[in-house]
């Protein structure tokens, strides 16, 4: 019997089976699972990135622009449409945010344990989809509860990892049921789903990779089944292939261009994501040390030696999993997709990030599905080794759990950070806007002088230490900080207000004037300027023309500016009032 009718038959068999029942109960108990583990981060606030992808994403102001929402982030659409979705149910609330980036992690780890059932017997690694629920149990478990997955699917930004592999996981199994019964229906939704996961994050580009790997190593084996493998590789592989390459292309060149990428050799970013890649494989294994933002050693030449033997390293262990691929194909398949999905965001791409947790999300479940296959016989069959598997699962949903507490507050986050990576001025200067929102500068001045150390000509952290010191009450040392970071920008706006700011703090209301229309000069659009030079000329320097005049130069620029109109009649009337006291 071939590969493709044992497949039906014994999915036929299975749906009337009196265990389908255990087999659909222990996949709701691995969704709900999924969920549980993160509701005590669903209060948690927005952080780091979400700032920009959601709280100042001009985008989501105007929801009744849906082309603005689907071009604004040109190669994440889907993501941008999810969030477009929750600002219209939920408003600007972390909680819904939150909300909906778990439910995706559920449908996530739903689809996975769907997929490994199905997959486990497609390999033979058990007899039929009764047997593989307990493997297919343990596998999406550990994707549900594995802390290293807490940076996709707890953090709101995180979500476009998430939707890609929702996207990924329907259309491989989509794409699996189109191979076996030849349903155009099913391969439609197969690139329907493809189009959806790569809408959301690149490295969805390596699904037609998995599932060619798949199809040739586990549904092909069978003699009577390679002719249609055959014919699938040149008609629908090959093609897309190079399709995701043309686009790959110009992704990266768009990146290139970007400030989220840096200049480093290609040789050199190999080498040192060959190392990260060690790290994410550990960190997996033993989930302690976690952090957003990770130290990353860069390899300095195209010769370093670690970097070399973490390559070599690499290709060892994937050229030996695929020498297995006869005998344990899901193995073969799982480093596959490991690999395919980690390299698009970690060896191709030289991003400023070395190393970020959330982008293990989509490869880690190559690995939890090849770790179910090479314990599939005794996880299925020994109640002992399932026993030592719950025991794992419940640490790492007790690490999961506090992670979530870690996220909960961004000084906590952003502490941590700090201490693992002590020489990087990011999580520093991070860690410092954290402290200066929590009402703490006297602390965060330690840290914004430990950045300006670190770099010193980081112009944003001499302004910020500026602000600290004069709310400390050291207005001599806020004056020279912010001085120094206009010598850094001369042309920055932003540092002759806040030194209008500090002049007004201590009665000097001429020079505050002056720092206020420097601030115009160098920024003919400034709204911000406009509005306090408006308030000066008004409440001190009783020029009511002048301040009518500012209100209504920052009425043309922004019309919505809060109380800009009354601003302008207030200030017409009483300089009518005060000419007319003349």
């Amino acid at each position: 019997m071939g590969a493709h009718r044992r497949a039906r038959a014994v999915e036929a068999k299975a749906s009337s089976s009196p265990t389908r029942g255990w087999r659909i109960g222990l996949g709701i108990a691995v969704v709900a699972l999924a969920a549980l583990v993160y509701v005590n981060g669903l209060d948690n606030p927005f952080v780091y990135d979400d700032r920009d992808t959601v709280l100042l994403n001009p985008s989501l102001v105007d929801l009744h622009n849906l082309r603005f929402i689907l071009l604004y982030n040109l190669f994440r659409p889907a993501v941008n449409i999810s969030y477009a979705l929750d600002r219209a149910v939920w408003g600007f609330t972390a909680f819904g945010f939150h909300v909906t980036n778990v439910a995706l992690h559920a449908i996530v780890v739903g689809l996975f344990y769907a997929w490994c059932t199905r997959a486990l017997t497609d390999a033979r690694s058990v007899d039929g989809l009764e047997e593989a629920a307990w493997p297919a149990f343990f596998a999406a478990a550990a994707y549900a509860v594995h802390p290293m997955m807490t940076e996709a699917a707890g953090y709101v930004s995180g979500r476009s990892e998430v939707l890609c592999a929702a996207g990924f996981l329907a259309s491989l199994i989509f794409a699996r049921r189109a191979i076996l019964t030849s349903s155009r229906l099913s391969g439609a939704a197969s690139v329907g789903m493809g189009v959806l996961a790569l809408a959301s994050k690149e490295s969805a580009a390596a699904l037609p990779i998995v599932l060619m790997a798949y199809d040739g190593w586990v549904l092909s084996r069978d003699e009577d089944s390679k002719g249609g493998f055959h014919r699938r590789l040149w008609r629908v592989y090959v093609p897309c292939l190079i399709l995701i390459g043309a686009g790959a292309l110009f992704r990266l060149r768009t990146l290139l261009s970007t400030d989220a990428a840096v200049s480093r050799g290609p040789i050199e970013n190999l080498l040192t994501q060959a190392v990260v890649i060690w790290r994410y494989l550990l960190l997996l294994v033993v989930p302690v040390g976690q952090t957003i933002m990770h130290r990353v050693r860069f390899a300095p030449t195209a010769l370093d030696p670690v970097g070399l033997i973490a390559l070599a390293a690499l290709i060892a262990v994937v050229f030996f999993a695929i020498r297995a691929r006869h005998r344990m194909p899901l193995v073969a398949v799982g480093a596959v997709w490991f690999m395919a999905a980690i390299a698009p965001s970690s060896s191709i791409i030289p991003l400023r990030e070395g190393m970020a947790e959330h982008r293990m999300y989509l490869a880690s479940g190559g690995l939890f599905m090849a770790c179910a296959a090479a314990l599939a016989r005794p996880l299925s069959s020994r109640v002992s080794v399932r026993a030592a598997g719950a025991l794992v699962l419940a640490i790492c949903a007790l690490l999961t759990l506090q992670r979530n507490e870690v996220w909960a507050d961004a000084t906590t986050l952003w502490e941590e950070a700090a201490v693992q990576a002590p020489d990087m001025w990011e999580p520093h200067y991070a860690y410092a806007d954290s402290l200066r929102e929590a009402q703490q500068c006297d602390h965060a001045v330690v840290e914004y002088r430990r950045v300006i150390q670190l770099r010193p000509q980081h112009r944003d952290a001499l302004t910020n230490l500026g602000i600290c010191l004069a709310q400390t009450g050291r207005p001599a040392e806020a004056e020279a900080a912010l001085n120094q970071a206009l010598t850094i920008d001369p042309a920055w706006a932003r540092g002759y207000t806040n030194l209008a700011a500090l002049a007004m703090t201590q009665g000097d209301h001429a020079r505050a004037r002056d720092y206020y229309l420097k601030a115009i000069d160098r920024d003919p659009r400034n709204v911000l300027a406009r509005m306090q030079l408006a308030k000066l000329y008004e409440s001190v320097f009783h020029d009511y023309h002048a301040a009518a005049r500012m209100c209504g130069e920052a009425r043309a620029l922004a019309p919505a500016t809060s109380g800009v109109v009354e601003c302008v009649e207030r200030n017409r009337q009483l300089a009518a009032a005060h000419d007319g006291g003349r």
